[in-house]
Order: C-alpha cells, then structure tokens, then sequence
C-alpha cells in the first residue's frame, strides 16, 4: 500500500509538472506575441512620427540651409554695394544706428505706414503678414547721421519679399526693396528644395 502511494505521489507530481511546463510554455508564446506586438507598435509608432516629422520639416518655408546660402550670399553681395552687413543671429539683439533693436522692433516697425503687420517668424510661417525669417542691417558712416540700410528677408502670403527701412527719425517705416539683385536672389534662395 505504501507502494502504491508513493506511484501516486510521483504520478500526481509528474502530471502537475507537465501541467506547469505547459503553462510556462503558454506563458512564453504570450510573452513573446505581446513583445512582437509591441515592437510592431513601437515601429508604427516610429514610422508615423517620422512621417510627421518629415511632413513637419516639409511645411516649413525656411530652414537652417537656406539661412546659411542667404548669409553666404550676403556676404558677396554687400561688398559690391560698398557695404558690409550685420546679420541678427536669433539670439543676440541686433542694434541699429538709430537706436532701435531687432528683432524686438518689428513690434514698432511700420510696413507703409501701417503697424501690426510685421513680426519674428523664423520658419516663415506665423501670425504676420510679413513673417521675417532673417534680418540684416548697416550702419552708414557718411552724414547725415545716423543713417542705416536694414533689410527683412519675409514671407508674405507664403511668397518671399524684402523688405528694406533706412528711416533715421520718427517711426521706422519698411517698404518692398528695389533692389532686383537682392529680390531675385533671395527668392531663388527660398524656393529651392533642401535635402
């Protein structure tokens, strides 16, 4: 009889461990379904925020790239107006001869007489109707002083312009530039696709 019990002991104990080794085997298969799940997740994930990355990069109209190829060209351009110009670098106010200082006097800044509609959008899009993206100045040295050049590189509707101010008193006052060296380029400049 005691045999007999110890062949149940081992049998129930055999069966119970088959039972528990099938188990963890379930429990395996569903770890490794809910790991593949979450990969999968996790890479949908990944793909969706890179396309809205992309889309994001896509939409902007201005870009560190292009910032540089117009500070490149500025920096040929200039000399051959016999003038040298100082760039706003996004971070440290740029001050002009008459006293104002860029970017926070767009807030002043009148476009033909009207105010309000200019103002600091460095991806070109904003709240504005002229959205600047980058702003360059000099400071004249022949009377009568202070005189000043400053040019706003913006967009209006989405389409590139520049504007230019060389008021020396009063309100400062921007209008489209002349300059068709300077228009074209520029455009050429924001139109062009970046990789």
């Amino acid at each position: 009889m005691k045999k007999l019990m110890e062949v149940l002991a081992i049998a129930s104990l055999g069966v119970a461990l088959t039972g528990c080794g099938n188990q963890s085997t379930q429990s395996s298969s569903n770890t490794a379904k809910t790991n593949s799940e979450a990969s999968s997740s996790q890479s949908t994930a990944t793909t969706n925020n890179t396309s809205s990355s992309e889309s994001h990069h896509d939409s902007s109209l201005w870009n560190n790239q292009k910032n540089e190829q117009l500070a490149s060209f500025m920096q040929k351009w200039g000399p051959t107006m016999h003038q040298s110009y100082e760039q706003y670098d996004g971070q440290n106010e740029l001050k002009v001869s008459t006293g104002i200082t860029y970017p926070d006097g767009l807030s002043k800044e009148l476009v033909e007489g009207q105010s309000g509609l200019i103002g600091w959008a460095p991806s070109g899009k904003g709240d504005y109707e002229y959205n600047v993206v980058a702003i360059y100045n000099h400071d004249g040295t022949e009377p009568p002083l202070p005189n000043r050049i400053t040019y706003f590189f913006a967009f209006h509707n989405g389409k590139p312009v520049v504007l230019v101010d060389q008021s020396n008193n009063g309100d400062p006052d921007c209008h489209p530039t002349t300059n068709m060296d300077l228009e074209s380029n520029f455009e050429r400049i924001a139109t062009e696709s970046t990789k």
